[in-house]
């Protein structure tokens, strides 16, 4: 019975998927190979310890910016290698906090005897390139480029950020989907405070008239609001991000990150040298998008107004 190839029939969909098959499939592959050759010796140890014999000495975080993993998959194979007493770790003698790798006399006899095996791998993996009469590392390394210019992640959300969103200021027919949207966020992680309710009750006097905006991301198309935020002036150079609401199904499409670069955008327009915001632990994808804005997380310098707040954020503008 000949069976289906799921993956190969998605397309572009499973293209993730493939690769990391195709990846599987040489990694045991190359497992054997060592094993017949008699080597003790994993193929995922390889990227790590070939950067070390080309590099020397080097920080994990140089390592993992080298070859473009991240920093707990270095670190995850320097266990294994230290292990294996391949490699030593160390502190680096200017600054304690880094850690640095370097291959043990017996890791640079191990990989001087693994450099014949690996010009057999190299003729081998690229006569099976041959077979295929195109230029596939040329091709991967041309994907690898596209993606270091712009990630998949954000070719996604600037495909599905609709081009009918638009961001539009406070009006007063506006205010009951600032209070709806923020009532219901608030309520599904939490609940609403008094200070909650003293600014969603008339958000033109607590935000608008005391020298702050609120902004809407808004379906031009439909009339649809799918998201707001506010910017609370504070004093004359500070201003905090605040309120900020997406509906259930426009999260995910980059609607956030819209609204948040319009304030931020707005703020600096106004003359405000810094913002501010208060979050919570709980909602990471949030306090991920604050990041991806700029905003550092820091000590809280005051009592915060409300007592689900336990992360506090900076943006000098």
């Amino acid at each position: 019975m000949t069976h289906m190839d799921i993956l190969k029939n998605a397309g572009a969909l499973a293209l993730g998927n493939r690769l990391r098959r195709l990846s599987d499939q040489l990694m045991q592959d190359g497992i054997l190979v060592y094993r017949d050759s008699g080597q003790d010796f994993e193929p995922r140890w390889f990227p790590v310890c070939l950067y070390l014999q080309k590099s020397g000495p080097s920080a994990v975080m140089d390592i993992a910016r080298g070859l473009g993993i991240t920093h707990p998959s270095v670190n995850h194979i320097a266990k294994e290698l230290i292990a294996a007493e391949l490699i030593a770790a160390y502190k680096d003698a200017n600054d304690r906090r880094k850690r640095i790798l370097a291959l043990t006399r017996a890791g640079k006899a191990k990989l001087k005897e693994l450099e014949p095996i690996w010009s057999e791998i190299e003729s081998t993996l690229q006569e099976l390139i041959d077979e295929t009469q195109v230029d596939f590392l040329g091709y991967m390394e041309t994907i690898e480029r596209s993606l270091a210019l712009k990630s998949f992640h954000q070719r996604f959300l600037e495909r599905n950020r609709q081009t009918s969103v638009e961001i539009v200021g406070f009006r007063k027919d506006l205010a009951d989907h600032f209070c709806r949207l923020n009532e219901d966020w608030i309520s599904e992680y939490f609940y609403l405070e008094e200070t909650d309710r003293k600014v969603l009750d008339d958000p033109k006097g607590s935000i608008i008239d005391t020298g702050g905006e609120i902004v809407f991301a808004r379906d031009s198309q439909t009339g649809e609001v799918l998201g707001t935020c506010a910017l609370v002036r504070r004093d004359k150079h500070l201003c905090e991000l605040a309120k900020m609401a997406v509906v259930k199904s426009a999260r995910g499409r980059g609607v956030g990150r819209f609204i948040g670069e319009a304030v931020v955008r707005l703020a600096g327009e106004k003359g405000f040298r810094k913002m501010y915001l208060e979050s919570n632990t709980k909602l990471a994808p949030a306090l991920g998008l604050y990041r991806e804005l700029g905003f550092k997380q820091m000590d809280l310098p005051h009592e915060s107004d409300y007592s689900r707040s336990n992360v506090y954020m900076e943006l000098a503008l």
